[in-house]
């Protein structure tokens, strides 16, 4: 008896990978169809995962803690839904496919004592602590004369779930759909980023509304504004205490304040206005002053006057035609003198074609992110001889022209480069890094979304999902954006505020 159970659960084990999928290539049905046949499916992932569990649970190397024999079951559940499977005892210490003893304890864990109790557990949101990934856990106790002498659970990971599920569905890009618990947080999403959030708190009131009704029925219809207006129809799983939401987009959009407009249509010709002033207060500076690069005195002069004339100016600098800084000023700066910047890509550029240039930003060797502006200078000859440079620290420039204008407390500025380099964000963690391939933006993807949008387009608007300032909490964020343009560089301005924060 006991190999043709451990055959037939095999079997069960070595099934197909998920459950019978929605038909897809197809015409989509109508939403309500199309609803009952998503949520059943993804109900009866669970469902089979939890029989899964159900089955490991009783066999004999359950029944006599034998981790080895456990390991081999769930590492063919393994196969099939992504996760974290493991044995946990009844301290709290527990086994996992991937490291065998982990040497963590989950007794501190929410859901510990339902499992201690006797019961199963079904769809609890969590983070893994040995993946950190975003998970929904499914469990059931292992029964020795009535007594719980241990759990056999799975931490589906609902990231490589929403992405299995937008491919099953293959819903036409006029609709979305969503999964909630009771509670209201999202357990899936057609869009990764709102997984974890809540609807009841982060969302438009006309949609708190909708959900706050729809979590006390069984089935039913909604229509909520948010990003545009949707109409959704929404059931609860057979199984699962969850519920499913299939809503159809009738009027994409984002409603932007007018103050929010107002104030990037201050705010960007401002900072417009200074660079251009800057490139001409260069530029006349160096056609008045009519120095011989070959008199220190001279070029020193010069270099003070630009300070002296922009004081958001850090620093400048004769560079020579061999990209060597030969005079810098102010003199606190003196010891960069004769340092060689002959590969920064602005210096490369001046010595393959001289002429005005506005660089991209960089990490200068005074060592800060900054921008070059300079302008060639030549000999009695005529012939190339260098330029001068003036440095620039966007965070300082940026932050001046903030005092005198006037943005609401609640809105977030911040500047980017198309290549999607942050030149400014009003949380100096942000600046320098390279929102396309820094690890701190990979999991938002409909901020990356949105940033390729921006990189692309002079002007728009749109909305994301970041952190919050000073806050680890995600929230929607709605944007509009403007461009700066120099000397063919361009600079994304982007003004963003929260919509639905209360």
């Amino acid at each position: 008896m006991k190999a043709i159970g451990s055959a037939l659960l095999l079997i069960f084990l070595l099934g197909p990978a998920w459950a019978a999928k929605p038909a897809e290539d197809t015409p989509m049905a109508g939403p309500e169809t199309t609803l009952n046949a998503a949520a059943h499916y993804l109900d009866s992932i669970f469902t089979n995962t939890l029989a899964g569990l159900e089955l490991i649970s009783s066999t004999p190397e359950a029944k006599r803690g034998e981790w080895n024999g456990i390991k081999n079951y769930l590492g063919r559940m393994e196969a099939r839904l992504p996760g974290v499977y493991f044995f946990v005892l009844p301290d709290g210490n527990y086994y996992s496919v991937a490291k065998d003893y982990t040497n963590l304890n989950l007794a501190d864990r929410a859901y510990f004592n339902t499992l201690l109790a006797g019961h199963q557990v079904k769809g609890f949101p969590l983070y893994s602590r040995s993946s950190g990934k975003k998970s929904a856990l499914m469990a059931v106790p292992i029964m020795v004369d009535n007594k719980m002498t241990g759990a056999i659970g799975a931490s589906v990971f609902l990231d490589e779930l929403h992405n299995e599920l937008n491919r099953a569905f293959a819903l036409p890009a006029n609709y979305t759909w969503f999964v909630l618990d009771p509670k209201g947080k999202v357990m899936l999403d057609r869009d990764s980023d709102f997984i974890f959030m809540s609807p009841l708190t982060q969302g438009s009131k006309s949609l708190q509304e909708g959900v706050a009704r729809a979590l006390n029925s069984e089935s039913g219809t909604m229509q909520y504004e948010q990003e545009g207006i949707k109409h959704a129809h929404y059931r609860r799983l057979p199984n699962m205490d969850w519920w499913m939401f299939l809503a159809r987009i009738e009027a994409p959009g984002i409603t932007t304040p007018p103050q929010l407009r107002l104030s990037l249509e201050h705010f960007v010709p401002s900072l417009q206005k200074t660079l251009d002033q800057i490139d001409a207060s260069l530029a006349g500076l160096m056609e008045d002053s009519g120095v011989n690069i070959t008199h220190e005195a001279e070029m020193r002069s010069l270099l003070a006057s630009v300070i002296n004339a922009n004081p958001s100016v850090v620093n400048a600098a004769f560079i020579d035609a061999a990209g060597v800084m030969r005079h810098i000023e102010p003199s606190e700066y003196k010891n960069f003198e004769n340092v060689d910047i002959s590969t920064q890509v602005q210096v490369v550029a001046m010595q393959k074609k001289p002429a005005p240039i506005f660089s991209g930003g960089f990490t200068a060797v005074e060592g800060f992110l900054a921008v070059d502006l300079a302008r060639p200078v030549y000999d009695d000859e005529k012939n190339f001889a260098g330029s001068i440079s003036a440095l620039l620290r966007p965070e300082l420039l940026i932050g001046g022209l903030l005092k005198d204008i006037t943005i609401p407390a609640d809105y977030e500025l911040w500047i980017m480069q198309p290549d999607g380099l942050i030149i400014y964000d009003q949380d100096t963690d942000e600046i320098g890094r390279m929102l396309f391939s820094d690890p701190a933006y990979a999991g938002y993807e409909t901020l990356l979304k949105l940033g390729k949008q921006i990189g692309a387009t002079p002007a728009g608007e749109g909305s994301y999902i970041f952190v919050a300032p000073d806050s680890k909490a995600k929230v929607i964020k709605n944007a509009v954006w403007q461009t700066v343009r120099l000397h063919h560089q361009e600079w994304r301005v982007v003004l963003a505020y929260q919509p639905y924060t209360k």
